[in-house]
């Protein structure tokens, strides 16, 4: 690597160092004024947890991350300005959800206004990479599938994190493969974005997953601000690879896209066409989820965290090798029937387990 590779390399690591301090000094601090306060999110019906917990660890991330990245994002700055402004109303738009509740309908609205701010910064899907014979897609239909992409992205991130260390460790994943991916073609700044979600992340994994006094879940404030980062990065994904002379690319794009985000998107395009198929509202709330299943199956929720984690790292894989020796539609063809067989695999095991309790249930 030759000096300019260096000094950026430094600059990505410090980012997710430095997001992972503010991380670590700010998560207790929060927790303490969350307990004063009352600012507890409470079991119910819906939860995994037993005991009131503090719910505004996104406070920390959103800090951690604009702190960290603003400190060595040196391009892109019209675009990077957009970003942060809707980073900022999708973010204040999950604390007011934690803290006073929120419509859905209002959330619906801020979600639609941070997706025209990304637009209104000409990030959208362009391309289509000559699939179905569409190489772009005119201005309209661009627009409208990106406003619709990044409202469903942030939504399919908010329901994943259901369980404990879940949406943090999918969004390590995602967003740490689109670090490496905009380093190793030189798009520093857009890797140093990455990073400083990252760093903030893995240091929340920490308390999440295995806090004791500290436990804190990152709330909508958190998990909104997080589906908006991976909505950006896939766009920035997908449309890099339209450019000719980007050093290392991938041989289907859309595939790779796909299996990248596979069990956020999979998990609610499932849950909405059950709901329908049962003739139930698509945005009602239930525990059909992919990791309510294997939690109530009798996993932990830090198997069914490694579960899932351990799958989209493994559609990766498979994807891109079945990319080298497949056109695009049957790679995503393959992608969507081994994601199918995985979750019937997991419906099926939730079913049997179910069984097994009802028949003790009835002996004893």
């Amino acid at each position: 690597m030759d000096n300019f590779t260096w000094i950026a390399f430094f600059k990505v690591f410090a980012t997710g160092f430095i997001s992972s301090i503010i991380a670590i000094r700010t998560i207790p601090t929060i927790n303490n004024i969350a307990r004063i306060k009352g600012l507890l999110n409470i079991p119910g019906e819906r939860t995994s947890h037993r005991y009131k917990t503090p719910n505004l660890a996104g406070i920390a991330i959103f800090l951690s991350a604009c702190v960290s990245s603003l400190l060595f994002i040196y391009d892109h700055f019209e675009i990077f300005k957009m970003i942060y402004l809707a980073s900022v109303i999708i973010f204040f738009t999950g604390l007011k959800d934690d803290i006073l509740l929120l419509s859905p309908w209002k959330k619906l609205l801020a979600q639609i206004v941070v997706a025209t701010l990304i637009v209104a910064a000409d990030l959208r899907f362009i391309h289509f990479f000559g699939l179905f014979g569409v190489d772009q897609f005119n201005e309209v239909t661009s627009i409208i599938i990106t406003m619709v992409f990044i409202v469903g992205i942030i939504n399919a991130v908010n329901l994943i994190d259901g369980i404990d260390g879940l949406a943090a460790a999918i969004g390590v994943l995602i967003l740490g493969f689109f670090g490496l991916f905009f380093f190793l073609n030189e798009l520093y700044s857009w890797s140093i974005y990455c990073a400083s979600m990252v760093g903030a992340l893995i240091v929340f994994f920490q308390y999440n997953v295995f806090g004791l006094r500290n436990k804190t879940f990152m709330g909508d404030s958190g998990s909104l601000l997080l589906g908006l980062s991976i909505a950006v990065t896939t766009i920035l994904f997908w449309e890099a690879h339209a450019v000719e002379t980007l050093p290392l690319k991938f041989v289907s794009a859309p595939a790779m896209t796909l299996a990248i985000i596979i069990v956020p998107v999979f998990d609610v395009v499932r849950v909405f066409v059950y709901r329908i198929a049962h003739r139930v509202s698509p945005f009602s709330a239930d525990r059909n989820h992919l990791h309510h299943r294997l939690v109530d199956s009798g996993f932990t929720h830090f198997q069914t965290t490694l579960i899932l984690t351990g799958f989209n790292v493994l559609m990766i894989g498979i994807t891109f090798a079945l990319s080298l020796v497949l056109g695009t539609i049957w790679t995503t063809i393959g992608l969507i029937a081994l994601t199918c067989l995985f979750v019937f695999g997991a419906t099926n095991f939730y079913r049997k387990e179910g069984r097994k309790e009802g028949r003790k249930a009835i002996t004893t």
